[in-house]
């Protein structure tokens, strides 16, 4: 009887284990921004948005890929990406590694009508030097597909208007989604009463181009500081979930894309989101000099 509950308690403490390492593990998915090294490099990192077939007359299917190879095997790496559907998120991706160098990840996102995607991904690497520090690596990509579902003629799609029809469906597109952002931003900046003369406004998918360019008169070191550290910021408290001040978790798919608000004294950014149900959130962090 002895050697009975020995077993089971040895059975139990064992299962306890492996759910504690695995909630362990589950815990360590997050970005955290660590001073950026150069003795890792991203090799190759892209995210790509495709249409790849038309399944009825009410409806299609679009391939979202997000890949990246670092140059070097680290301790952590993780992708994250976020897709909106004519300026509202409507879903995300991400994956992570560890001691590992490849990422690779794709989804079949079905829609309906006419709409204009855009993704926007981070690639990240968190990297155990053998002196004991912790640096980081990032990169961001991006990409865009109209999508042309009417009545009138058969699904297509185009990332760059060619033609006078795509030109056509790329204006009423572009007006749709301006119009809804514009009503989104323009209330959460009066909610705030945030005077807009101070800031430099970027909404969140163009942020992918200063990969390279420095931000509004930032040092390219300081530009990828920030972004790190907004990037740490958005996938705790937007990413994971909109958390409420009363502890209430909000599901962020469906929400406006964030806009970002960069103080013109370099002082802090503001991210202003409104989620689905109108609810604002706005999040502040400050850059240090």
């Amino acid at each position: 009887m002895k050697t009975k509950w020995m077993i089971v308690i040895i059975l139990a403490l064992i299962t306890s284990g492996i759910l504690y390492f695995s909630h362990g593990q589950r815990v360590r998915e997050s970005i955290i921004f660590f001073p950026i090294t150069d003795s890792v490099a991203f090799t190759t990192a892209s995210t790509s948005l495709e249409f790849v077939e038309n399944m009825d007359d009410d409806e299609y299917v679009i391939e979202w890929d997000v890949n990246s190879f670092t140059d070097k095997v680290i301790f952590l790496r993780q992708d994250l990406s976020l897709l909106f559907s004519d300026g509202k998120l409507i879903d995300t991706l991400s994956e992570w590694e560890d001691q590992s160098q490849k990422l690779a990840q794709f989804k079949k996102v079905n829609g309906e009508d006419s709409s204009h995607y855009e993704a926007i991904s981070l690639h990240y690497g968190e990297i155990h030097l053998e002196d004991n520090q912790i640096r980081s690596t990032q990169q961001m990509t991006s990409d865009h597909l109209y999508v042309i579902d009417s009545e009138f003629t058969s699904a297509f799609s185009f990332k760059n208007a060619q033609t006078e029809e795509e030109h056509e469906w790329k204006d009423i597109l572009d007006k749709v989604k301006a119009q809804h952002l514009e009503y989104s931003w323009n209330h959460l900046i009066d909610h705030y009463q945030i005077n807009k003369n101070e800031y430099e406004a970027i909404p969140l998918t163009e942020l992918a181009r200063y990969n390279t360019e420095p931000l509004l008169g930032l040092s390219k070191s300081k530009t990828q500081e920030v972004i790190g550290s907004l990037w740490e910021g958005l996938y705790k408290n937007y990413f994971l979930g909109l958390k409420t001040k009363e502890g209430k978790v909000i599901e962020p798919i469906g929400s406006a894309m964030p806009l970002l608000l960069f103080a013109k004294d370099y002082s802090h950014v503001l991210v202003l989101i409104q989620a689905e149900d109108g609810t604002p959130f706005k999040l502040i962090q400050n850059i240090k000099s």
